[in-house]
């Protein structure tokens, strides 16, 4: 099969690249350095990886980084020596982001132990944050379907939670990150809990519908199911990861929010289930609990271009999460890349 690439070149974010230095005279505040601009950037600190720090200039839609952009290159060409958070920095580039999918880490701790509750509770307070930005935009999502966005939570300890939110569409990385700027190093209410937020977020994977087109193509698929994960099937919910209801249910998703010129045609998937290790759990939630499948299920497409679909579906499964309920909690998954054998040729894990 050949895929029509499609261009996804828009601006999506950009990243200041600074380097610690020594005390440096006459540093100028990060937050005062460029230009007065209205609305005035929101600055919001990455996670530091290898020394390097990162800081986000955020606007609240995408429409101001072409300016934002013309505004930094102006500004370090006169001056690229700033203060952030007491410390001076050297800035030694500009990273551009230009990608649709997103996946964004938070961490939150907590004045009390935290009920295993919190899907709706989660839920709410990240349409709260696109409200933050724009409550027409925050209204929009909430009336759709197919919401362009998934949740998961881990549970570090009784008052430690990493929250990750997974973004489908490009335009929502700005929207979000603006409504929640303000309560970052800030606290929020989570089920009647006070919960303060880590100073900075990390955007921990990116990608776009082009580049996971690119993905190399296996005929042998492992997926791993992090949260319960269930489907719907004529009327009942069925806890099991068939191929089918796992890859059409992708499918539908990607058509859904890929550009046009990627769709997928309607798929009749030949495919079966070639080992497994699952049990159900259940994702409690405020009302009651719903039951679903965690581990991991290796499936085999004996076609070669299904199999090539199929591996683009898998990886995109990492965004787009997988089943019911995934804008609160449910269906998180990611592809296990290594794949073993045994003595006697056998796939395993």
């Amino acid at each position: 099969m050949t895929f029509t690439k499609d261009i996804e070149t828009n601006l999506t974010g950009l990243k200041l690249v600074l380097k610690r230095t020594q005390t440096v005279t006459n540093l100028t505040p990060l937050i005062s350095w460029l230009p007065q601009t209205q609305p005035t950037p929101a600055w919001i600190g990455l996670k530091t990886h290898a020394g390097v720090s990162k800081i986000m200039p955020v606007m609240p839609d995408l429409s101001w980084y072409p300016k934002l952009m013309e505004l930094i290159c102006g500004r370090i060409a006169h001056s690229n020596y700033v203060e952030w958070q007491q410390q001076a920095y050297e800035m030694v580039g500009v990273e551009t982001d230009t990608d649709t999918l997103h996946v964004i880490q938070i961490s939150l701790v907590a004045a009390a132990p935290l009920p295993s509750t919190l899907g709706r509770a989660i839920h709410a307070q990240c349409f709260q944050w696109f409200a933050n930005t724009d409550p027409t935009l925050a209204q929009h999502l909430h009336q759709q379907e197919n919401v362009p966005f998934t949740l998961g939570i881990k549970y570090l300890s009784s008052k430690k939670i990493q929250l990750r939110i997974t973004l489908l569409k490009q335009e929502l990385l700005a929207s979000l990150l603006w409504g929640l700027h303000n309560n970052l190093g800030g606290e929020i209410t989570l089920s009647g809990v006070r919960c303060r937020l880590n100073e900075w977020i990390d955007i921990s994977q990116a990608s776009s519908f082009t580049k996971l087109l690119e993905m190399p193509c296996k005929n042998t698929i492992k997926l791993q199911f992090l949260s319960p994960t269930s489907f719907k099937q004529g009327g009942a919910i069925q806890p099991f990861p068939l191929p089918d209801l796992v890859f059409n249910g992708l499918l539908r998703r990607w058509n859904h929010f890929a550009p046009a010129k990627l769709k997928f045609p309607e798929i009749k998937w030949n495919s079966f289930v070639s080992a497994f290790e699952l049990k159900t759990h259940a994702l409690k939630l405020e009302g009651g609990a719903e039951i679903g499948s965690e581990g991991w299920v290796m499936y085999r497409f004996s076609d070669s271009e299904l199999a090539k679909i199929a591996t683009v579906l898998a990886h995109f499964a990492h965004f787009a999460g997988v089943g019911r309920k995934t804008a609160m909690g449910m269906g998180q998954t990611r592809v296990i890349e290594k794949l073993e054998m045994n003595q006697g040729n056998q796939l395993i894990n």
